[in-house]
Order: C-alpha cells, then sequence, then structure tokens
C-alpha cells in the first residue's frame, strides 16, 4: 500500500467516524439523552446531548 492510499483511508476513516460521531449526537439529542465524556481532569461527566450539539455549532 502506498503512503497514498494511506492517508486516503485514513481520512476516510476519519470520515466515517466523524459522521458517527454526529448521528449518535442526534440521535440522543431527539432522545433528550446525556452523553458521557471527560473533562480536563479525566474524570467523567454526563452532558445533554443537546447541549453538547449547541457548543459544538459556536
Amino acid at each position: 500500500m502506498s503512503e497514498q492510499e494511506k492517508l486516503d483511508l485514513r481520512a476516510k476513516i476519519n470520515k466515517g467516524l466523524k459522521q458517527s460521531y454526529e448521528n449518535l449526537l442526534r440521535h440522543k439529542a431527539a432522545l433528550g439523552l446525556d452523553i458521557i465524556t471527560a473533562d480536563e481532569n479525566g474524570q467523567p461527566v454526563a452532558i445533554a446531548a443537546s447541549e453538547l450539539i449547541k457548543k459544538r455549532a459556536n
């Protein structure tokens, strides 16, 4: 596999992961659910999916 093929594959995988995350956020927001993420200290934090979508839009 050439370097360009590796870069193309990596870009395709990253695009798919981003789209999957966006779909997860939209789905959870529609159901009124939270997303569990980590704060700057690595501690788990629950954030409403709808709030996270608003923050990402800014």
